[in-house]
């Protein structure tokens, strides 16, 4: 048996059914190679490099450690799981921030890859092909950010990506109080998984009724206490629904719909070809069987729209490729021959190539176009900021010399400076989080809670 299944296939058919018998191996296989040798490759050109934005999640790790206050001392308008995380991965890098990057970088593709090899699970669920659940995971790696951005350290998305792929997952293994839970913790992570937190509620209601439902509604909640206790008990519940609630809305980007759908472009080059086959995918399997597939096309739709919410990069799309990879699985599924599903599967393995190929920093003449007509259509944001207090450190310097800043808003980015500035805030504070508004918290809520 061992050396027929390690021999060389005779035929295409005996191909196809060694890949449909194996397919998790092949998945997990493919995508720990994938992730593990892109990270090491470029931790080597470039050792220790972290994006800004990483820098300042394990930072605030390290800091949290040393006494410093999340949303008080600590500036940001991402949720605090992302925070609880490298909290206690600067606990166990004893101080060392070296130490802290680099089990960062290994947590964040530990996160990618089993998102991945979810994604071909849940597919496998919903069709009980182990072909198209294979093509449906891989499809994921379209995205190129999966792959490429682990190496610069953390981010809440990953964990919002493996959180809401196993809030899914565990939905249509019928057990919503554990679905409700981790659904809610892709919230948790970053706010862009709330809609895969309503969407387990949902699937509860229609696969177990009222009952499963209020229990998927229980996992939330729990999941929900857990996060905000803390800082009920520290006081500092203002600075946290401040910085993590009202904060993200004053920074929604304005747009062109021209722009936001050419960057959409530039971002994913060739790959978002997938948009389209997996709107293909969602419609064909809702109109084979919807009670059973209603909720993948509802998911991608919904993320669909939230192109137009949130886009800064490629990576802001993970959670929309979730879906889209589901589509591919299912279309993959659905089709009659083996021959029909090769073929999707080899547009998936080009997709793959192209977009790599697409994103690599070479001189593309169609890109450096597409980049020209994107400025031209685009709007400014912000056309007035504070400026940067003079001498600031980047955020690199502060993470690497850990440095503890004067200035709560010591991260800089664009959505707090513009914050600050129209709520009267100021750059130089000391302590971040408080209330914006002269109306007291209490009534201003229950104003904008109550219709008349």
């Amino acid at each position: 048996m061992a050396s027929h299944t390690l021999s060389v296939p005779r035929s295409f058919g005996e191909l196809y059914r060694r890949i449909e018998a194996n397919w998790f191996g092949i998945l997990v296989g493919v995508s720990t190679a994938v992730v593990s040798l892109t990270t090491l490759v470029l931790f080597s050109q470039v050792p220790f490099y972290i994006h800004k934005d990483s820098a300042l999640f394990q930072h605030a790790g390290w800091w949290i450690t040393e006494g410093g206050r999340l949303y008080v001392d600590i500036w940001d308008l991402k949720p605090p799981l992302i925070y609880f995380l490298t909290t206690a991965l600067a606990l166990v890098s004893f101080g060392n921030m070296a130490v802290l990057h680099v089990l960062s970088v290994v947590v964040a593709v530990g996160a990618i890859i089993a998102g991945v090899t979810l994604v071909g699970v849940l597919t496998h669920r919903l069709t009980g092909d182990g072909f198209a659940s294979l093509v449906a995971g891989l499809t994921m790696f379209v995205l190129t950010g999966v792959y490429a951005f682990p190496v610069a350290g953390i981010r809440p998305k990953y964990f919002a990506f493996l959180c809401g792929v196993a809030g899914l997952l565990l939905a249509v293994d019928d057990r919503p109080f554990i679905s409700g839970f981790v659904g809610a913790a892709a919230a948790g992570f970053w706010q862009l998984g709330a809609p895969i937190g309503l969407l387990v509620v949902a699937m509860g209601l229609q696969r177990g009724g009222w009952r499963a439902a209020a229990r998927t509604v229980g996992g939330g909640v729990t999941m929900t206490a857990l996060t905000v206790v803390p800082f009920a008990l520290s006081g500092t519940l203002i600075p946290l629904f401040v910085e993590t609630v009202l904060a993200p809305i004053y920074g929604i980007a304005r747009y062109t719909v021209d722009a936001r759908l050419l960057w959409l472009l530039i971002s994913l080059g060739p790959g978002v070809i997938v948009i389209p086959l997996a709107g293909y995918g969602w419609s064909r399997a809702v109109l084979a069987d919807a009670t059973a597939y209603w909720w993948v096309a509802v998911g991608g739709v919904s993320y669909l729209l939230v192109i137009f919410l949130e886009f800064q990069g490629s990576i802001e799309l993970i959670l929309l490729f979730v879906f889209c990879s589901l589509g591919v699985g299912l279309l993959v599924s659905l089709a009659p021959t083996a021959s029909r599903q090769s073929l999707i599967a080899g547009c998936i393995v080009l997709l793959i190539v192209t977009s790599a190929y697409w994103k690599a920093p070479t001189d593309s003449p169609i890109k450096a176009e597409l980049e020209a007509d994107y400025e031209q259509r685009d709007i400014n944001n912000y056309p007035s900021l504070p400026e940067d207090p003079e001498g600031w450190p980047s955020m690199q310097t502060i993470y690497w010399e850990q440095r503890q800043p004067e200035y709560c808003h010591y991260r800089l980015g664009v959505k707090q400076q513009y914050f600050a500035q129209e709520t009267g805030g100021s750059l130089y504070q000391s302590t971040c989080g408080q209330w914006p508004y002269d109306e007291p918290p209490k009534a201003w809520l229950t104003d904008r809670l109550t219709p008349l």
